[in-house]
């Protein structure tokens, strides 16, 4: 079973491509991966309000069949506890079909650059406005 998912991941990151030293023109523009993530949470995570430690990647063309993104994030198990941080591979669509995961446990597959993504933490609450102060100039 090892083999067959090593086996998988060398094939579907064998056709990413990158935009440094390519001449390849996408046609479509990469999608907006934070938004179709957060969007679709409940869905990828078994616990998607214990999430902790979120990061992201940039998304990476796939064959031109579809885009992905890694996500590393420390979220709680189907045991209740925490797994500690894990790397998953996430697919994203150039049509209207949801991200879907393509690697539950990516490591060794996901050594791209990451950023921060603390939107998608469970903890996270945006930032309040800014209080108006009344004065006038």
């Amino acid at each position: 079973m090892r083999l067959l998912s090593a086996v998988f991941a060398m094939l579907l990151l064998a056709g990413c491509q990158t935009d440094s030293g390519s001449n390849t023109v996408s046609v479509a523009p990469p999608p907006d991966a934070r938004a179709l993530i957060l969007a679709a949470k409940g869905s990828l995570w078994k616990d998607p309000e214990s999430i902790k430690s979120a990061s992201i990647t940039a998304p990476r063309r796939h064959m031109g069949m579809m885009w992905h993104v890694c996500v590393r994030s420390n979220a709680k198990n189907s045991f209740g506890g925490y797994a500690g941080e894990k790397d998953m591979l996430i697919g994203l669509y150039d049509d209207s079909r949801p991200p879907s995961i393509l690697m539950a446990d990516a490591a060794g597959y996901c050594d791209f650059p990451h950023e921060e993504f603390a939107e998608l933490n469970g903890d996270f609450r945006p930032p309040a406005p800014a209080a108006k102060t009344g004065k006038r100039g």
